[in-house]
């Protein structure tokens, strides 16, 4: 169940929605600070980040659902394992981000604490997201690789007929 079915797992759009909600919140706390509604601003990079930070856990299970899976040793299991590193990593520097613009929000302004670390949390982020993406396109992690398979079954968000069960 936390791995989500053939063809539809669920770490990838978990991983869509919090990457989202950080960047929007990291936006924010640009524009604020370079002027652009910095009340508004204050308020929107923090729900932003919190969004982001109630993602984190179902995000981080689902993942580290998907490392389990993944041989020991191969470079696709080093790539995802220094994957998770990065995320923890970019997590905390979010949640910190969040703790250092929290009174920001009261007094309606952009913490330049709070800029400098969601700066570098994004930037962490971005490469975080970069060595995941490598375990989909570089190695075919929970990639099905199904040409045959028809548009009606590849794009049921139910997933995709599990054909190794369906030969058992």
């Amino acid at each position: 169940m936390l791995k989500g079915s053939p063809g539809k797992p669920l770490h990838p759009p978990l991983t869509d929605a919090s990457i989202g909600a950080y960047t929007l919140g990291v936006a924010a706390l640009i524009a604020g600070k370079a002027g652009l509604q910095p009340p508004q601003m204050a308020h929107a990079a923090l729900i932003a980040i919190s969004l982001g930070l109630l993602l984190a856990a179902p995000t981080a299970i689902t993942g580290i659902v998907d490392w389990l899976d993944i041989p020991r040793g191969t470079p696709a299991w080093t790539a995802a394992t220094i994957h998770l590193v990065v995320m923890v990593t970019a997590t905390v520097l979010f949640l910190l981000t969040w703790l250092a613009q929290r009174p920001g929000y009261n007094a309606e302004e952009v913490r330049t604490l709070a800029l400098v670390l969601g700066i570098a949390a994004e930037t962490v982020l971005i490469a975080g997201g970069n060595i995941g993406g490598a375990n989909v396109f570089v190695y075919g992690v929970r990639v099905l690789k199904r040409p045959e398979t028809p548009v009606s079954e590849a794009l049921n968000p139910l997933g995709v007929r599990d054909e190794d069960a369906a030969q058992r």
